[in-house]
This record gives C-alpha cells, structure tokens and sequence, in this order.
C-alpha cells in the first residue's frame, strides 16, 4: 500500500495504491492539521504503507513522518503532471490544475515542467459567488450555473456580426458586459463561472501554443463540476483542441505524488 497526500492551500487530498491501482480517494476542505489523525479517521492503517508520498504547500507540517513509515516529498509540478498523464492515458499535455489558484504544468515524456500560474480558480468563483450573489454553498451555485443563461450577462461575438473569421458566434466578446435588468441570480452564476473558466481555458490553450502540447487535462476539484465540463466541452468544439477530464480528477495530484514516489 503507498498513500499519497496533497497539502494544499484550502484543501487536502489523500488516495491509496495498492498494487499500483488507485484503490480509495479522499478530498476536504481545510489544510489537513493532524494528518496522522485524519487518516486514521479515514480508517487508514498508515503503519502499513510502504511508502508515503507527500506534496502541496502544507506537507513539510504533515506530522506524517513520526508513523516511522518512509516519506517521500514530491516537487508539485511532478506530482500534477505524473498524475494527469496516469489518469488520461496520454503524454504531451498541458495540465490545467484549479485549486485556489490554477497552475499550468506541460506534461511531456517524464518531464514536467511548471509553465506559469495565476490567480484565478476556485478561490476566486467562491469569493465572486458569496460577494455578487450572497451565496456559499458551491454545490448550489453550480446548479444555478447550470440553470442560467451566460448569454444574458456576457456579450458573445454574435451579438456584432453574424460570423467573424474562424470566431464562432457563441465565444464571448465581453465577460459580465451585457448589463441586461432582466437577468436573473441564476444567468449571473453563469457568468461567473464562465469568467473563471475561460480564463483558465484560454490560458491552456496559450501554454499549449507556446509548449507544443497537443491536450488539456483539468484537474482539481472544480474540474469535475458540470459548468467546469460544460465549459471545456465548449472549448474543445471550437478550438479543436482535447480538454480531458479524468476519473479521480479532485485527487489527481496526490495520486500523482504516490505514482511519482514509487519510481524516484
């Protein structure tokens, strides 16, 4: 068994190999504290690992080495882009991870190589949905996306001309301009979430102009949510170009630090 642990900024993922096969992911809020205690309340046996892999802001404050088990820390950029490429099946990546933040790691033979970052990711659609629309819980305001029209708040390249070169009428010309009265509390989470988004999407896109990566992995926990999916899906009919998102796309990183761990 070889546990792996990614410390993050707002939130701790935790996964189980056995046999080299992902056999039990965890992912919660908050930076971990007690990590020997959490996994014990994840009805963990620690004592018996062979290995733990650790990444992630937080993970020098893990507590994890005094189990007497051996610990490894695996540099993040590795960690991302070894879990990315195991759960796709696929090389030459760029790896869009949505944390806090969103880090850009191009994924390619082995090497992972940490291209830029920014800002913008999960912080940021939470912070925009508690302070435009007073709402915390993330889950709702996912349905809400679901359930508004961003085309009521954005203003889209088809509301100036019919067609504009290889533009499709439906890609945003301008996030949150339309300014409409008329606009519900739900069309406003969808443009919100499609601010966020586009931003991360279009930054992928760039890295892979600049990396000659040929796919986009999205990982992390906002990954895996319907306007996240809804989003990329769009991206990928009209630039062409894959958006993947895989199974186990919230634990990815620490899948990848345990994969990583077991060969350096």
């Amino acid at each position: 068994m070889i546990i792996g642990v990614d410390m993050g900024a707002s939130a701790v993922k935790v996964c189980v190999l056995e046999g080299g096969e992902v056999a039990f992911t965890h992912y919660e809020h908050g930076r971990g504290g007690d990590m020997p205690a959490l996994l014990e309340r994840l009805g963990i046996d620690a004592g018996k690992a062979e290995l733990i892999a650790l990444t992630g802001l937080s993970a020098k404050s893990s507590g994890l080495e005094r189990l007497g088990r051996p610990v490894k820390y695996i540099p993040e950029p590795d960690s991302i882009g070894e879990g990315a490429c195991s759960l796709t099946g696929r090389d030459n990546l760029i790896v869009a991870s949505i944390g806090t933040g969103t880090a850009f790691v191009h994924a390619k033979g082995g090497v992972y190589t940490h291209l830029c970052g920014t800002g913008v990711g999960g912080g940021t659609l939470k912070g925009l949905a508690v302070k435009v629309l007073g709402e915390r819980d993330m889950r709702r305001f996912d349905h809400m996306a679901m359930d508004g029209d961003c085309g009521r708040v954005d203003l889209l390249i088809g509301d100036f001309v019919e067609s504009y070169g290889i533009l499709d009428p439906e890609i945003t010309a301008s996030n949150l301009a339309r300014l409409d009265p008329m606009a519900t509390d739900a069309d406003w989470a969808a443009g919100l979430a499609n601010l966020v988004l586009q931003v991360i999407g279009t930054m992928s896109l760039l890295a892979c102009s600049s990396s000659g990566a040929e796919s986009v992995a999205v990982i992390g926990a906002m990954a895996d949510t319907e306007p996240s999916r809804a989003n990329f899906a769009k991206f990928q009919r009209v630039y062409g170009r894959d958006f993947l998102i895989p199974e186990h796309s919230a634990c990815a990183t620490a899948i990848g630090a345990a994969r990583r761990a077991m060969c350096v």
